[in-house]
């Protein structure tokens, strides 16, 4: 089972696998002693297969096109069609299409100016 999903470094934390000693030091001041816990530690996605439905057993996909246009993912040992989760319909991060009362509809608004820089009493001098 996925724990984790990183994109950014494209890699995956899985139940159970990779499990390796995290070290965490003893604080002697407030009387915490160190102590060793073993956690799962990411692994790259490439090096994680699909379950096939079929035999539960790890496989490779290909992607075929059915007669309905749709593309699906099968299972390289039995065929079987492999189905995207439904958590993948979704986006992670929705569309920011938020519409407030300061959105305006008129190109004279957008063109209205409301910065007026501030005027110096001599106009040769920089202020610093």
């Amino acid at each position: 089972i996925v724990t984790k999903v990183d994109r950014s470094t494209d890699r995956v934390t899985i139940e159970g696998v990779n499990v390796g000693p995290k070290r965490y030091p003893a604080i002697p001041e407030r009387g915490i002693k160190g102590r060793v816990i073993q956690r799962e530690r990411p692994v790259h996605y490439s090096t994680v297969n699909l379950v096939d439905p079929v035999t539960g057993l790890p496989t490779r996909v290909f992607r075929k096109y059915l007669e309905d246009g749709s593309k699906v993912r099968v299972s390289k040992k039995s065929g079987a069609i492999i189905p995207r989760p439904d958590v993948l319909s979704e986006r992670r991060r929705p569309l920011n299409s938020t519409v407030t009362e300061s959105c305006t509809n008129s190109d004279e608004d957008v063109w209205e100016f409301t910065y007026v820089p501030p005027a110096d009493e001599e106009e040769g001098e920089v202020s610093a």
